[in-house]
This record gives structure tokens, C-alpha cells and sequence, in this order.
């Protein structure tokens, strides 16, 4: 790399780390996701003249958060009613406009998003032009429907932002500590150690990625880079472990997390991993078409918490469409709030979940979060 080019790289670097919210957040300070998700609310208010005269100097609780997300939810159906060929489309034939949704009971009244709808016709989505993107992931997730998603250059730093409160609701609170990388297993057209190497590179941490099927490579690395924290799939992991009985004694490494993502965790897999590394090992969900990375358990393990202003989620009935209450389990449908690039309302995930509305006993309060996850059959 020539010298301009690296200059070139350190600037731009300097300016994405300017704009992390995570960077400000002190890991001590409350859940660092919920901290990071407020902060990105009250800026947004700070910035928009219709939000400031809304909520004003109120303090943020659940009721405004809500208000807040309705808000975005208005403006983002305008947007797309100006800018989706699908969404235009679409609302044209209902006749509803972004003002008849006062409430959330209001969204029902609007049509589904079906997945493939989205796989059928990926472009339709497309909200900017040709330009604009920088990178377009595909993903066939558990449908095996190809789906493909384009994403703005802001829009990939959000995710990194999102990624990085996450780690450090996991526990990556320290300049010393190392994340290991472990997805040997992923064939797709985006890499999740990329997207985790870039967001402990902007936030200052450490991080190695290393994708052999080995546990003896995968140990030897640990000793080497101290590693930390471990990331990687659930199925990878829990084999890792299973080997890796034999060759360490449990706390060993010192590894303080395990975070396992891509595939469910059954309980007995998350015994084996715990007892084998001698520490917590969290959940992390999330799905290409929402964003890669969209919610982690904390230390508790009670529920994903959720990144709370990207998304306006609800449950409901898959059979029916019928809105769900809290606590009562159904499909998870999701509005992605802040997207521009390919913005998805009301997009059926075939995830059956359960909507947790109680604070969480690691101190957030404020955020949203969701019971275990299971896969639609049919």
C-alpha cells in the first residue's frame, strides 16, 4: 500500500471511530447496549426538529421509547412509499398512509412482508441508487430462499456500532483483551470475522481470527494472542469443546466469554462448552436481510436483548397475523427503523419467540428483549 493510500485509510478510519456511539460508552455505566441504544435515541431527538418538539428535555422511559419508535416508523413509510418500488406499490393498493398509524395496534392494518417477496424481487426493495451500495450480502438463512441485501456505507459503520456494544455487553471491557474469530463453517457471500475484525479495530480491542477445524491450532492461538473471548457458531463450538477437554483444564486460558451465533444453543450444549472453558456462554441472533447482527444475551442468559433503535418488533400469531401480547409466543416480525438502503416493514423472520417487556436482572431496563428462539416447521 502506497503512503497516500495509508494516509487515506488512517483518515477515514479517524472518521468512522468519530462517529461510534459504543466509543462513548463506559462498559461500567449500566447494560452497554441499552446505554448505546439510548444514546443513539437522544441524539437522534437532539438532531430532528418535529422529534425535539415532541419529546423536548422529557426523559427517555419505555412510553416515549415506544412513541419515538412509532414516530420513526411514520417517516420511515413515507420514505419508502417515495423511494421502493414494493413498498409503493404496495401501500398504493391499501390506501393506508403513514399518518393513520398512531398506535402499534395501527399495524396491523398494514401487509406483511413475506421472505420471499424479498427473495423474488431483492431490487424492488431498493430505496437509493446503484451507487451508493458498497457491499451486497446474500443469505439462504433456514428457508434455503436466496436472499440478497444491498447496504450503504453508513449503514455498515451502524452495524460495527451495534457489534461493538454487543462485545462490550459480553464483557469485552479491557484494552488487553483478545477476541478470537472461529466460523470455519460459514459459506456465504459476507464473512462475519470481517465484520467483527473491523468493529474491535475502530473500538481499540484486539482480535484474531483463525478458522481451522483443529482444536489443537484453535488452543495454540488462545496462548498466543491471550485470547479473551471467544466467538464462533454453536455446532462449531460445542465440537471445539468437546475435543478440548482432553488437552486443558476448565479456566486454564483464562477465557472470560464464549458467545456462540449463527445456530441455536440447546441447554446441554451450553453445559459442555461452560464446563469445558470454565466461564458464561451467551447467545448471540441475528439475520443478514435485519442487519447480521441484531441481539446478545447478556450475563444473565435470560433473552436477547435487542438493538433497541434499529428495530420496531412484534409478535404475532403465524397462522392468523393477529398481534400478540407480551409474553405470549408467536412469530417475530420486525421493522428495520434505521435503514435507508433496502428498508424492510413488517418482514416475517419464521422465528417463533416471545417478547420480554420486564427489566432484566443485569440493570436494563429500558431496552426490549426476546425468549428463546425456535424455527418455524412449515
Amino acid at each position: 500500500m502506497s503512503l497516500s493510500a495509508k494516509i487515506n485509510t488512517a483518515v477515514r478510519m479517524n472518521i468512522a471511530k468519530r462517529r461510534l456511539e459504543s466509543r462513548k460508552i463506559e462498559s461500567g455505566a449500566g447494560n452497554p447496549l441499552e446505554q448505546w441504544g439510548l444514546a443513539k435515541i437522544r441524539n437522534d431527538i437532539k438532531n430532528s426538529k418535529e422529534l425535539k418538539e415532541l419529546f423536548g428535555n422529557q426523559e427517555l422511559d419505555r412510553e416515549l421509547i415506544n412513541e419515538y419508535k412509532l414516530f420513526r416508523f411514520r417517516e420511515l413509510m413515507g420514505y419508502v412509499m417515495e423511494n421502493s418500488p414494493y413498498y409503493k406499490e404496495l401501500y398504493e393498493k391499501t390506501g393506508i398512509n403513514p399518518s393513520q398509524i398512531t398506535k402499534y395496534e395501527d399495524l396491523k392494518n398494514l401487509p406483511l412482508t413475506e421472505q420471499k417477496q424479498l427473495a423474488d424481487h431483492p431490487y424492488h426493495f431498493l430505496c437509493v441508487s446503484r451507487r451508493e451500495i458498497v457491499r451486497e450480502f446474500t443469505s439462504s438463512g433456514t428457508t434455503n430462499m436466496l436472499k440478497r441485501m444491498a447496504y450503504t456505507q453508513h449503514e455498515l459503520l451502524e452495524i460495527v456500532d451495534s457489534v461493538i456494544s454487543g462485545l462490550k455487553m459480553a464483557g469485552m471491557d479491557a484494552k488487553d483483551d483478545t477476541l478470537q474469530i472461529m466460523y470455519p463453517t460459514i459459506t456465504a457471500t459476507w464473512d462475519p470475522g470481517l465484520v467483527l475484525s473491523k468493529a474491535c479495530a475502530l473500538s481499540g480491542y484486539n482480535s484474531v481470527i483463525n478458522d481451522s477445524l483443529d482444536a489443537d491450532e484453535q488452543i495454540k492461538t488462545m496462548r498466543e494472542s491471550g485470547t479473551t473471548i471467544i466467538i464462533g457458531t454453536s455446532s462449531f463450538l460445542y465440537e471445539l469443546s468437546k475435543a478440548a477437554r482432553e488437552l486443558i483444564q476448565p479456566g486454564e486460558l483464562g477465557i472470560k466469554r464464549i458467545i456462540c451465533s449463527s445456530e441455536p444453543l440447546t441447554p446441554s450444549m451450553r453445559k459442555e462448552i461452560e464446563e469445558v472453558w470454565g466461564c458464561k456462554t451467551l447467545r448471540q441472533w441475528g439475520m443478514t436481510e435485519l442487519g447480521l447482527a441484531n441481539a446478545i444475551e447478556c450475563v444473565e442468559q435470560n433473552g436477547f436483548h435487542l438493538n433497541n433503535p434499529d428495530f420496531l418488533v412484534e409478535i404475532i400469531d403465524p397462522k392468523t397475523g393477529k398481534q400478540l401480547l407480551p409474553g405470549e409466543e408467536g412469530e417475530l416480525v420486525v421493522t428495520t427503523l434505521r435503514r435507508r438502503c433496502m428498508p424492510l416493514i413488517r418482514y416475517r423472520t419464521r422465528d417463533i419467540t416471545t417478547l420480554i417487556e420486564e427489566p432484566c436482572t443485569c440493570g436494563a431496563c429500558l431496552d426490549q428483549r426476546i425468549s428463546d428462539i425456535k424455527r418455524m416447521t412449515s
